[in-house]
Order: C-alpha cells, then sequence, then structure tokens
C-alpha cells in the first residue's frame, strides 16, 4: 500500500540587512510627524536600501526617506513592503549605538535585530503590505530655499487656526506668484519674498500645515517642489514629503492695497508689550488714532467691564490724512494682534490704519511680512 506523501510547504528564505543606529535616530527625526500620525512606519527594502514612511491616519499627508544599507541578502530586483510600531524605530535610535543586524521573516511575520557585539536577539511583529505604484510621474514646479519656504508657511499660517467650518474659502493656504497667504475673515497674512519663484503655485491644507512645516524645518539647502493631478511633492535629498492636493484660499492681496489714513513706524518691543498687557485684560481691544494741533497719537485700549488698559504706541509718523477732528477708531482680535506682534523678526515695524483695519508690515533682507487685521470681508 503506498503512503500518501505530505506536502510540506517551503519557507520563504530569511532575509537580512544591516545598518548603524544612527541612520535610524536620523531617519525617525526627519520622517517624524507631530500631528495626526497613524503611528506606523511603512518599509520598503530592497538590495541596497530602506525606506521609511510616515503617514497621517487619513495618509492624506506623508514624509518618507531612504538609508543606504550596509549589506544585504535581498536579491536583484527585489522589494519587500511592510509596516511597523513607530514606537519601535524611535527606540532603535534611543537604546542603541552601533551597528544594527535585522532579519525579516515573511512566514513568521516578524522582524528581529540585535547590536553587534551582543548576544541576545530582539523581535517585533511586522504586518506585510503591498506598496501603492505612482501611475504618474511629477511635474516640475520649481527650485527653492527649504528655509524661506518654511519661513513662508509659517507666517502664512499665523491666522489659520482662526478659519471656522463656516469659512470654506481660507481651508488652504496658498503659495504662489512670489508670495504666501492665508487666514481668515477677520486676520490675514502675505508673505513676500524674490526668493519664492513665480512658478511655485500650490496649496496646502490647512490640516497639513503643522506637519509641513517640521518636514521643512528639519531640510537645509534647495528643496524641489513638484506636483501631480492629485499630489504635491517637495524633495530634498533622500527625504521628500507630500500631501493630497486640497483645500481653497480667497483671493484677499487686495485687502493690503487699500488706502490707509495713517502709518506710524514702532518699536517692535514696546508695541508688543503694549499688546501684551492689553490682552491680559480683555480679548478685545479698540485702535484709536487721534490727531490735534501738537501732533498724532496710536494708541490701543481693552475693552472689559472689569478692567482697563490704554497705552500709546511711540513711534515716528509716517503719513496722516487725519485732520484734526474726531478720532479714528475700530475693534481688534487683542489675541490675532498679540500673535502678529510676536512673529516680527525685525526692531521696528510699521502699524497702518484705516476706518476698516490695521495692517502691520515688517521687512527683511529677503522678504515682506504684512498682516491685515479688522473688518477685511
Amino acid at each position: 500500500m503506498l503512503q500518501e506523501e505530505v506536502l510540506v510547504p517551503t519557507r520563504a528564505p530569511v532575509r537580512k540587512f544591516v545598518l548603524h543606529s544612527d541612520q535610524l535616530k536620523s531617519a525617525a527625526r526627519a520622517i517624524s510627524l507631530p500631528s495626526r500620525s497613524s503611528g506606523v512606519i511603512a518599509m520598503t527594502l530592497s538590495r541596497d536600501a530602506l525606506r521609511l514612511c510616515e503617514s497621517t491616519s487619513d495618509n492624506g499627508f506623508s514624509v518618507a526617506t531612504t538609508l543606504d544599507l550596509t549589506r544585504s541578502t535581498v536579491a536583484e530586483s527585489e522589494t519587500i513592503d511592510f509596516e511597523i510600531s513607530k514606537k519601535v524605530l524611535a527606540s532603535w535610535g534611543h537604546h542603541y549605538d552601533c551597528e544594527l543586524s535585522f532579519e525579516l521573516d515573511k512566514d513568521d511575520d516578524v522582524l528581529t535585530w540585535k547590536g553587534s557585539g551582543r548576544s541576545f536577539h530582539m523581535r517585533t511583529a511586522v504586518r506585510f503590505i503591498d506598496a501603492k505604484i505612482d501611475a504618474e510621474e511629477p511635474r516640475h514646479l520649481a527650485e527653492v530655499n527649504a528655509r524661506i519656504l518654511c519661513d513662508a508657511i509659517g507666517y502664512a499660517a499665523l491666522l489659520i487656526e482662526k478659519r471656522t467650518a463656516s469659512t470654506q474659502a481660507f481651508d488652504g493656504l496658498q503659495l504662489s506668484g512670489g508670495g504666501a497667504r492665508s487666514g481668515y475673515l477677520g486676520g490675514v497674512s502675505l508673505y513676500r519674498s524674490a526668493e519664492l519663484p513665480n512658478a511655485l503655485s500650490f496649496i496646502l491644507p490647512k490640516r497639513d500645515v503643522s506637519n509641513a512645516r517640521a518636514a521643512l524645518g528639519k531640510m537645509q539647502g534647495a528643496v524641489v517642489v513638484a506636483e501631480t493631478d492629485d499630489m504635491v511633492f517637495i524633495n530634498c535629498g533622500s527625504t521628500k514629503l507630500s500631501w493630497t492636493r486640497a483645500g481653497r484660499c480667497r483671493a484677499f492681496d487686495s485687502v493690503f492695497d487699500t488706502a490707509m489714513t495713517a502709518t506710524f513706524t514702532v518699536v517692535v518691543a514696546e508695541a508688543l508689550g503694549i499688546a501684551t498687557i492689553a490682552r491680559i485684560a480683555s480679548d478685545r481691544g479698540r485702535i484709536v488714532l487721534q490727531a490735534s494741533e501738537s501732533g498724532h497719537s496710536l494708541s490701543l485700549k481693552s475693552i472689559s467691564p472689569t478692567s482697563r488698559y490704554e497705552g500709546v504706541f511711540k513711534g515716528e509718523v509716517r503719513e496722516c490724512g487725519l485732520t484734526p477732528s474726531p478720532n479714528l477708531e475700530f475693534n481688534v482680535d487683542l489675541a490675532d494682534l498679540h500673535r502678529v506682534l510676536l512673529s516680527i523678526r525685525t526692531p521696528v515695524a510699521e502699524i497702518s490704519i484705516s476706518k476698516r483695519g490695521l495692517i502691520v508690515k515688517s521687512a527683511g533682507a529677503d522678504y515682506v511680512e504684512t498682516s491685515a487685521l479688522g473688518a477685511l470681508h
């Protein structure tokens, strides 16, 4: 009687690779997302490299970087895609300072490793995945300095958090025409620089602003911006960030072209001190321009039934069209004013006022930052 032959499944070969813990520490820093992280790291292992990627929970934004392997047993044309916990990546850079040897077992769904000179193995569960293949080749938009781009997004985003669900026109931060802009119906900010190419144009969704600033802040030198019909990409060396195209931004550059009644040059530290005290006293303030035979003055008053504060902005009057007559005054959100003044990097700035609002402007060697507050819609 013939015995039935029992077929034993062939096990997939264990793939081995080696790199240094310092590489993993740098990778963890480069791709770490401060907001809405999915909590997992997607990895792509090939013969010569390991690509690590962290994404938001909705996969709308991601940052990836690629590390060169010291050696590996991966086949020439083979790639393996899998996920691990974000905490595991952080532990590699935190607990080790040596070369690490890894073994990836597809049959047991585990990744094991040990440090050089260590006699024990550590392991973690992995989830093997099918990586998404980009179907469209990105179109080159422009090359720009990472610091300039980070500064532009940072300043334009000063007031974006005040956007509410009912103001969908400000759902994103727009960069185009050599400037970056965003805000809400009561306050908008505009950053302009000759270092921002006119060809550079995209919208960054509000939900991705903090992650983009964090990623760009870790980049140095020139970055390349590209796009497809669905995505925007920013590449710097071996690191790439990307996000899904979404969001809108209302066209409001004309706000900054409004004729102003008066313009003052003020010392920023003194103006910030006045705004800080006024903000402590109340959420709302009143800007007052007063003209008299002896000169002009610009003051800030807190509006509160329980406390009173008034401070006068000391500075030079650049121009004033207000003749001795009733004062020109309007209300302003003190949190907005404080945030704008706090962001200024120059010792002096211009404050201009009209019946509709207030414009704060400062200029550095390679940029101009302008914010408008008041009745802007």
